[in-house]
């Protein structure tokens, strides 16, 4: 028995020879847990099944588009990168559309744009608060395991660290091997994600949307989950003048890679207690590779601010109502910048406070069916109920602008 990871698809969900999805109920193979040795709350629980891959099944498992899709249609923007077409999805907020504020939201591993837009209704929050939502599709690649064909997507989060970085120390000998990407001139033992020029894709995407919406260039906002959030926190350190704050959630960067911005920007941290696809605590994660703990990224971060007070103890109201644990450092450089880290003591590899019900991030709409037609299509939503987190996150980013020109002295800045 074991507990299932969410959105990051593929990589991570596996420990060693076996994995497990959170869709196991929808294939009728839910059983009681078989030992204690997982003392989870809310997570959801399912037999371990022979080693497969979330997107294997999904893909076996529901039918092809009948040209039917349930989910509304999104700007749909591509241009050629680094030799590669890339591609992003933009959802223009109902009744808004002057001087917008943007949030920029980066999908897992082997999840797809308009899956992880699906499965956390974006639109809809981007459509109560006002805003510009942005989705970005990662690389990918189609790989084969058990005869079944599937997707690979992943953001190439080492970008930051250049081309000599060493990975050695970022997975255990007996690590899990993952499916070599295609862009990487070589893969080791410790190699899963894409080695794409993603930083300079996302300064391209950050052009093209400032020149094509009316957006407002002091509040732009990055999220990202899992993979994502490991690129969301690469680009708060390579490219923090284009940002007024970021979310990483369920995610540290690999060990040796930890980052911090050169100049003033606010990080809300989001992890959970649980996670043993990217632990919290820094330890080995359950496929045996290594990143860095929750503290050391936040205390990097915050020290790199030149906080002056913390960690103390932080307060919202969608944190409250999610019971979860945060604290803060306060009185960084810039003003009232603060870094914020806050934990879901229960929860598994899953966005705390996500809204439940509807399709997995791993699916495709009709928009990418056609680039993407081993992906399942997107089931609809079951449920309506609020989407604590995008509210925790939404609220804190809302309190900051950019501020033109903003940066530390030499002294203040790097990482420590």
């Amino acid at each position: 028995m074991l507990v299932i990871p969410g959105v990051m698809g593929f990589k991570h969900t596996m420990k060693r020879h076996a994995f497990v999805t959170a869709r196991c109920a929808m294939f009728g193979v839910t059983q009681p847990a078989l030992n204690g040795s997982l003392r989870v709350t809310r997570a959801i629980r399912c037999t371990v099944l022979p080693r497969l891959t979330i997107a294997l099944l999904m893909a076996a498992s529901l039918p092809a588009f009948t040209g039917d899709d349930p989910y509304p249609v999104l700007d749909h923007h591509t241009f050629v990168h680094d030799g590669v077409m890339r591609e992003f999805f933009v959802h223009v907020p109902e009744g808004h559309e002057h001087r917008l504020p943007v949030v920029i939201a980066l999908h897992g591993y082997n999840s797809t744009a308009t899956g992880f837009a699906a499965y956390h209704d974006l639109g809809a929050h981007a459509d109560e608060h006002g805003y510009l939502v942005v989705i970005p599709q990662g690389t990918h690649f189609a790989h084969r395991a058990a005869g079944q064909a599937y997707r690979v997507t992943s953001w190439n989060m080492l970008g930051h660290a250049g081309p000599d970085s060493d990975s050695s120390n970022q997975c255990l000998p007996d690590a899990t091997r993952y499916p070599c990407p295609p862009n990487c001139a070589h893969c080791d033992r410790c190699t899963w994600a894409s080695c794409g020029d993603d930083l300079g894709f996302f300064e391209t995407l950050l052009d093209v949307v400032g020149s094509r919406y009316d957006t407002d260039p002091g509040r732009y906002y990055l999220l990202g989950v899992s993979n994502g959030g490991m690129m969301a926190l690469a680009l708060g350190c390579a490219l923090p003048e284009r940002f007024a704050a970021i979310a990483p959630i369920i995610a540290q960067l690999p060990a040796g890679a930890g980052c911090a911005p050169p100049s003033p920007l606010p990080m809300l941290h989001l992890s959970a207690g649980r996670d043993e696809t990217v632990p919290p605590d820094g330890g080995p994660a359950s496929d045996g590779f290594v990143y860095q703990s929750a503290q050391e990224t936040v205390v990097q971060w915050a020290r790199a601010m030149a906080c002056q007070e913390g960690p103390v103890d932080w307060q919202s109201a969608p944190g409250t109502a999610l019971q979860l644990n945060c604290s803060a450092f306060t009185d960084c450089a810039g003003g009232s910048q603060e870094v914020v880290m806050c934990s879901d003591p229960d929860e598994a590899h899953l966005w705390p406070g996500r809204r439940p019900g509807g399709p997995w991030p791993t699916c495709v709409t009709s928009q990418q069916s056609e680039a993407m037609p081993e992906q399942s299509p997107c089931a609809p939503r079951s449920d309506d109920g609020p989407h604590l987190g995008l509210d925790l996150i939404w609220e804190f980013f809302s309190r900051f602008e950019r501020k033109p020109g903003l940066r530390f002295s030499t002294s203040d800045s790097g990482t420590r």
